[in-house]
């Protein structure tokens, strides 16, 4: 059978009562509002006065159900930001990466309905996991998108592609049990040596990821400590990153370019 099949079959499915982050701009909630209909808005508690970042996601299997990773999406949108899953709740079928570009305008957009005025509209990363993590590439030369984000996957085809990549990138592997393993780390391999990157394997979760563990897992306090740094200039996210994955079980992590990033970063 072949890869993209795999990655078009695996989804995530909960195993743990479903919780409401635990960060600074807690509880977070979800909603879908009209003015992005096909989609499931993550928002942190009122409070949060600042324009909020946007952390766009591609489900596993590219899933249209918008509450399949909700508890690794509620845990990093306690933390200050809008999160926008493709799909709604429960909802069946897949989606595609022209539907994660609609989230893409409407952020890029200053967003509207219920959420106009409370979008950075100069910070926004796409991300995904398995073949949501192709959805997230379709990004890569998008100039409104400062970010990426590759969970648990990797290019399918025009592997060449990673070598244009210049705008960060994170990526969160499974280790050598994880199905997408040799693409992400070929994707890695081939990023432009000046490319700000950086590269962790949790070999223990294989292709599952920790999206269904308490307020995420490792994989959430990861990205969480990425988008503090990158979008918010946190320091601690550095430090995190560069030395401190070890102790949450994260094996072989490595980066590119990360001491001369300048943060935070935005789109032109």
């Amino acid at each position: 059978m072949k890869l993209s099949v795999h990655f078009g079959l695996l989804t995530f499915v909960s195993s743990v009562i479903a919780q409401n982050g635990n960060g600074p701009n807690a509880p977070a909630s979800y909603r879908v509002d009209s003015s992005l209909p096909s989609h499931t808005i993550y928002s942190p508690a009122s409070g949060n006065s600042s324009l909020l970042p946007v952390f766009i996601w591609g489900n596993g299997a590219c899933s249209a159900d918008g509450t399949s990773a909700q508890n690794y999406l509620k845990q990093i949108a306690s933390y200050g930001y809008l999160v926008i899953s493709q799909g709604t709740p429960g909802k069946s079928g897949s989606t595609t990466a022209a539907q994660m570009k609609q989230a893409v305008n409407w952020a890029a957009t200053g967003g509207s309905g219920a959420f106009a005025g409370k979008v950075n509209t100069k910070q926004i990363m796409t991300a995904g996991y398995s073949c949501g993590g192709t959805e997230a590439y379709n990004f890569i030369s998008d100039n409104r998108v400062s970010s990426i984000g590759i969970f648990n996957s990797g290019m399918l085809g025009n592997y060449d592609q990673a070598k244009q990549i210049k705008k960060p990138i994170i990526f969160a592997l499974g280790g050598p049990n994880d199905i997408a393993y040799g693409n992400g780390e070929r994707d890695y391999k081939n990023l432009p040596s000046g490319t700000p990157s950086w590269k962790g394997n949790l070999n223990r979760v294989g292709h599952g990821g920790t999206y269904g563990e308490v307020n995420g897992g490792a994989f959430a306090k990861a990205t969480v400590q990425w988008l503090n740094w990158v979008f918010k200039g946190d320091t601690s996210g550095k430090t995190y990153l560069l030395g401190g994955t070890p102790a949450d079980g994260w094996n072989n992590a490595v980066n590119k370019g990360l001491d001369n990033l300048k943060v935070p970063v935005s789109a032109n």
